[in-house]
């Protein structure tokens, strides 16, 4: 894959991630203001916004809190995996020697092993 293509594919998944979590903030039962989700989050209501526009990298801790705190798994947040994308037998290995349990998630995340 070219350097614009991965760039490209990281745009789109990243504002895919911010899509769904804006979409699920919106969703609860008892909804969330970005400004009370930044609270709780201990962030600033602009970047909030930023994170919810794609505009923000967002890291996996803060993924965990708001699955948490919109009670949903952190799987939701994420678009499908698409085909040509799934775990390789090498990735496996790399995951499996530095922890288990990310094995487990990884597996689940990204669908089954592909033999690459």
């Amino acid at each position: 894959m070219k350097k614009k293509e991965q760039t490209d594919a990281s745009l789109k998944i990243k504002k895919e991630i911010a899509s769904n979590i804006k979409r699920i903030r919106r969703s609860l039962r008892n909804f969330l203001t970005g400004e009370a989700v930044a609270k709780k989050l201990n962030i600033s209501r602009v970047a909030y916004t930023q994170i919810e526009n794609g505009k923000n990298h967002i890291n996996g801790v803060t993924l965990w809190k708001l699955s948490v705190l919109f009670g949903c798994s952190v799987k939701d947040f994420f678009p499908t995996c698409p085909s040509g994308y799934e775990l390789s037998t090498k990735d496996i290995e790399a995951i499996k020697k530095v922890d288990e349990k990310a094995l487990a998630w990884a597996e689940d995340l990204f669908g089954p092993t592909k033999n690459k």
